[in-house]
């Protein structure tokens, strides 16, 4: 009898585990291609523009607009920046945010010491003190044919971003 227990619950296990594997949904992400992505930026870049918004874009190909310009030096190498951002993906959704991390929203870091993105590194150098700027980010300057993590291959990324901190890098002389 235990036998004929056993072999019927391990019966209903096995047809249980079938019935829960040919009932998920099987959801088909579509494959990100160069031209996808291509396509997403332009309308990106159209909506912006039919929004009244003036959007520039740097010689490597990232796209700006420039909501506030600050004041004094622009970002060297080693200098301590003090910045708040939020990252989306052009569907609107956010996946990054200062703000998840810190009490203040304030991320301190020093300029080209961190690894961080090309098109990153590139929108903050447009920023000096007080300045507001969104960027939007090619994969070409972001996580490439490879994405990473959450971040799917061939995908654009947004960024709001705004420097409250400056401070220049002081070196000490030699005496």
């Amino acid at each position: 009898m235990n036998r004929t227990i056993k072999f019927f619950v391990s019966g209903i296990i096995l047809i249980f585990t079938s019935l829960l594997y040919s009932c998920e949904d099987k959801i088909e992400v579509p494959q990100r291609t160069p031209e996808i992505e291509k396509t997403e930026i332009n309308e990106a870049l159209a909506s912006l523009v039919k929004e009244g918004f003036t959007v520039d874009s740097t010689s490597s190909g990232l796209y700006y607009i420039m909501h506030k310009e600050g004041s004094g030096p622009y970002p060297e190498k080693s200098d301590t920046c003090g910045l708040i951002y939020n990252g989306f993906f052009l569907s609107g959704h956010q996946f990054d945010s200062s703000g998840l991390y810190y009490e203040d929203s304030v991320w301190h870091f020093r300029y080209l010491e961190v690894p961080l993105i090309k098109g990153f590194d590139e929108g903050v150098a447009l920023l000096n003190k007080g300045a507001i700027a969104d960027i939007l980010i090619p994969s070409s300057l972001g996580y490439g044919a490879m994405g990473y993590g959450s971040i799917p291959p061939y995908t654009p990324l947004f960024f709001n971003l705004k420097l409250v901190e400056l401070n220049p890098l002081i070196e000490e002389e030699d005496n």
